[in-house]
């Protein structure tokens, strides 16, 4: 990542509004971060590709680290897991992120695409692909809010399970 990118996405990072940790609300809090993350990228699209694989270190993005890390431990993860769970945080959404900013709107697979796809798998022979044959309908679904929430709940709650096991 060049300078001018990383003066970028530290800029970009000033959009989010991570709250002061409330151990009682540590996952909802967390899912709105991941909110917000996905919100900033979609209003900064071209930031995406550039900041994949890469935790930012400007100082916009370093109130945001010690607000995130401040959320998982009041949420009761060691600090082993605190960090892990905020890197997978920047690794989950830039990369959901990065399939939302590689087209514009208009050229999201939308239901044609998505119905097509569908249909390819429904044709495959049953024999040897029973499982893309049994699901092939699922693969019309093109709602990426749905995706999105649900690999959050997925996220949080294997974070939640690590701070059962502490």
């Amino acid at each position: 990542m060049t300078a001018p990118q990383m003066m970028a996405l530290d800029q970009a990072l000033a959009e989010l509004e991570v709250p002061h940790p409330d151990p009682g609300r540590w996952a909802s809090q967390l899912a709105e971060v991941a909110r917000q993350m996905r919100a900033v990228i979609g209003r900064h699209r071209d930031l995406v590709p550039s900041s994949v694989g890469f935790l930012p270190g400007g100082s916009r993005a370093l109130r945001c680290h010690e607000r995130v890390l401040a959320i998982m431990r009041a949420g009761g993860l060691p600090d082993s897991r605190s960090v892990a769970g905020l890197y997978l945080l920047w690794v989950i959404v830039n990369g959901f992120s990065l399939e939302e900013t590689q087209t514009g709107e208009s050229e999201r697979p939308g239901p044609d695409m998505s119905h097509e796809v569908s249909r390819y798998f429904a044709s495959l022979p049953g024999d040897r692909f029973p499982n893309l044959v049994a699901a092939a309908g699922e693969f019309a679904k093109t709602d990426f809010d749905e995706r999105f929430e649900l690999l959050i709940r997925i996220f949080i709650n294997g974070l939640a399970g690590q701070a059962r096991l502490s």
